[in-house]
Order: structure tokens, then sequence, then C-alpha cells
């Protein structure tokens, strides 16, 4: 059965933090997951009708869907905006008389991206992975995959996606969806008794390492963490300042220069921290207090920074990496005595 996860979030825009409706209040946390702005539990907690988050507490334990969607939230950061969600395992699996099961795993979003950071993974000994989506405003079309291959006296290495048991992909930047594709080139005769099925998935870079053992135990992983990426709207920085009112970034917090997708990201002014989509979030960093100064002497906090002193007697910036503090050289006094009775 094709599996199919498909987030279609409506864009209607409400701007700034507002409050939530009177007996709903907005939920900090669901499960183990913090829910910070933009997102929110429910109309008047998140920005948009885009980051809204469910949090579902029907089986006890509370569990946070991305929108309205089956798709579980992970974690998710402000400072990185990114969201960490369970993406589904495509697999295709056989025996000895052929296919038993097969499944497919899809997704599709509207103002979110699947991030660069991730990467595809295909795991099988016969193995054929493809994946195709669309990328970039213009919703282009996009495709590729890796084949993986070996036999029962293969050298497998743990740890190597090379194409031997396991390979994988890199990840285009601006993916807005994928369907993932697997098919065998043999039906995987003569290697069912140790490798039933073949796997593929997206997953966070730095989350899965590839064992021997996969090729059987990977039959009970059902999702694997992916990372999605998010801006506000569609409109750039330059244009969204026009509108202040809507503008998030505000008091300590600046719109990211180094960001050239769709919308906009917030981020701290330098020396401070905290969420820079609330106004007034950022807070002064002290690096005095921290130890994360270069100061050689004496460190005094200031607001985004710090200052560094030496003590009497010494002269320089102070700074570790600079001239730091030496000492005033003292010069000798001459004194000259003239014999006048002479």
């Amino acid at each position: 059965m094709h599996i199919q996860l498909v987030l279609a979030l409506l864009s209607i825009a409400t701007f700034g933090v507002a409050s939530a409706q009177e007996g709903q209040p907005c939920l900090s946390s669901c499960g183990n997951v913090t829910i910070t702005f933009p997102f929110g539990s429910g109309e008047g907690c998140y920005h948009s009708p885009d980051f809204l988050v469910t949090c579902n507490q029907s089986s006890g334990e509370p569990v946070p869907y991305f929108g309205e969607s089956t798709i579980v939230i992970s974690n998710m950061s402000t400072s990185k905006s990114e969201v960490e969600v369970l993406a589904v395992v495509a697999r295709d699996c056989y025996n000895s008389s052929g296919r038993v099961r097969r499944n497919g795993s899809s997704l599709g979003l509207r103002d979110f991206r699947i991030s660069a950071k991730n990467k595809f993974v295909a795991i099988g000994c016969d193995t054929q992975a493809y994946f195709s989506g669309r990328r970039g405003i213009n919703r282009s079309f996009y495709g590729t995959g890796c084949i993986s291959r070996c036999g029962r006296d293969s050298l497998i290495t743990n740890g190597s996606c090379s194409g031997v048991g396991c390979c994988d992909v890199a990840v285009p930047q601006e993916m807005r969806s994928f369907e993932i594709e697997l098919s065998s080139y043999n039906n995987h005769v003569n290697i069912t008794e140790f490798n039933p099925c073949s796997y593929g998935f997206f997953v966070e870079e730095g989350k899965f390492n590839f064992s021997t053992t996969n090729f059987r135990d990977f039959e009970s992983i059902q999702k694997m963490p992916m990372l999605l990426d998010w801006a506000i709207g569609n409109s750039t920085c330059d244009i969204a300042t026009e509108d202040m009112d809507s503008f998030l970034c505000k008091g300590n917090s600046e719109c990211d220069p180094d960001y050239s997708g769709p919308g906009y990201r917030c981020r701290c002014h330098e020396g401070y921290e905290g969420n820079p989509y609330v106004a007034n979030n950022c807070t002064n960093i002290n690096e005095c207090e921290r130890g994360t100064h270069d100061c050689e002497h004496e460190c005094v906090d200031t607001q985004g920074s710090y200052e560094c002193y030496c003590p009497k007697g010494y002269s320089g910036d102070g700074h570790k990496q600079g001239t730091g503090c030496i000492e005033d050289q003292s010069y000798p006094i001459k004194i000259v005595v003239v014999d006048i009775f002479s």
C-alpha cells in the first residue's frame, strides 16, 4: 500500500503574538517538545496557521503533530529555523515466493522546505531507490536516487554507505515535496534469508549510521527523523520591513542577511540570545559571568558586548587575542648636581 503524507498548510496571515482565545491557553510544550513562537497550539498562539502544532492527548501521552497532518514533530528550533519531524520509511519486502509487501513514502509541503541537511538513504542488497519531487518557488521537477547491490559473501562495511548494502544521496536546496519509489533487480533471490527487504528514507545527517544488522532489524523502524526549514511569509527582508506592524524582527532582533531563500528569518543581534521572533525576547549575554570572553585580566559586561581592562601599572587592549596587558616601563630620573662654588 502506498502511504502518502500530504501537508497542505493554509497561508492565511495573522500577525504578531496574539493572546490565546479565552479558555484556550497557549501550550508551551507537548510531550517532550517545547512549542515556541511563531509556532503555537491554536488560533491566537501562532503567527499564522502554517505554524500550527496540534497536541494530541488521546493516547494519554501528548504527541505534537505538524499542522493538522499525521506527521509527528520531534523537535523544533527558532534559532536555526528548523523543525525535526518523523518521516515514513519506504520498504519493499520479499520471501521465496516473491514480493510480499511494498509501500512508498511521499510528502508535500506548501511553505516549508525539506532541509539540505538531510540525506536520502537506501538499505538493501538488491535495491534501486529513487526519489522525485518539486523544488524552489517555481516548483521545478527534480529526481535522483542510488543503487545498492551485494551478496551473502560481499565485503559489507559497517558505517559505510558506499553502495554495498547501503547508499546515500545529497538532498538539493529548496525541495518542497518528494516521493520515494523502491524496486528490485532480482526479487531478492538468494538473499532473502539475511536481507528480505529494501528500505528508503530521508534522515537528518548524523542521525543514521549503517550497520549490517539493519538488513534484519530495520523492519521494526517505521519512521526516521528529518529536518524541515521554514521562514516567515514569502517577502524578503527589504519588502517585509515596509510593514513594521507585521514585521517580527524587533527589539534586539534583526532580519537575517545570510538567509537567501523565500520569506525572511529573524536572529538576535550579536551579544544577545532568546527567541528573535518575539519582541524584546533577545536579551543581553553576560560574557564575563559565562567565561566566554577573551579578557586577559578584568572583564566588564556591556549591552551586547563586553570590555577588557588592564590592572594599574599595565596598558594595552586587555584582549588575549590582542595586545593584552603589558607592564608599563619606568624610566630612571637622572639628577645632575652643579657645583656653583667652584
